[in-house]
């Protein structure tokens, strides 16, 4: 039985977006990780980390991983270096759907060059190069997810409804009434 579904995938492939679409049809929780360490540390994740260093950063998602490793009805959006520690990945796997949000690079540097959200790398001389380098680093690790789904030219709605069908065949469990 499914009890909680995260959603892997490289800065700006949608896991927020996504992941708040995908917790309402379900009638889930949603947790988006960067949101609550923000809120915990009141202070910008590029704060946190410019601060206190990154290794500070996958502490704190480690130590949230962990607290809702057990927890029913719930879709968790990490931040898109959280895969960079698999040990987080089979922690949580048991009952966990783990879906990843598979974006081009050169729909990833659309995204970053339009998004609101203060993002690394958006001022970078070659984002794209620097993304399709790191994308490469991490797709042995996306690939341990249960499920890929492209994003490109995709809608949130009709990316959170394909998820909603995988999840609702593959049994889930029901929101409490």
């Amino acid at each position: 039985m499914i009890e909680r579904i995260v959603l892997l995938g490289y800065m700006c492939s949608g896991k927020s977006s996504v992941g708040e679409a995908l917790a309402r049809r379900l009638e889930w929780r949603f947790l988006d990780f960067d949101v609550e360490i923000e809120r915990r540390e009141a202070r910008p994740v590029a704060s946190i980390i410019a601060t206190e260093g990154e290794e500070f950063f996958r502490t704190a998602e480690a130590m949230l991983t962990r607290e809702v490793s057990g927890a029913p009805a719930m879709v968790l959006a990490p931040g898109g270096g959280w895969i960079t520690r698999p040990e987080l990945l089979e922690a949580i796997r048991p009952g966990t759907l783990s879906v990843w949000l598979s974006a081009s690079v050169d729909e990833t540097v659309r995204r970053l060059r339009t998004d609101t959200i203060d993002r690394p790398f958006r001022d970078h001389p070659d984002p794209a190069g620097m993304i399709a380098s790191m994308l490469a680093d991490r797709e042995a690790l996306y690939r341990r997810a249960d499920l890929k789904v492209p994003v490109d030219g995709r809608t949130i709605e009709q990316i959170a409804f394909e998820l909603e069908q995988v999840a609702r065949s593959r049994g889930l469990l029901l929101p409490a009434v």
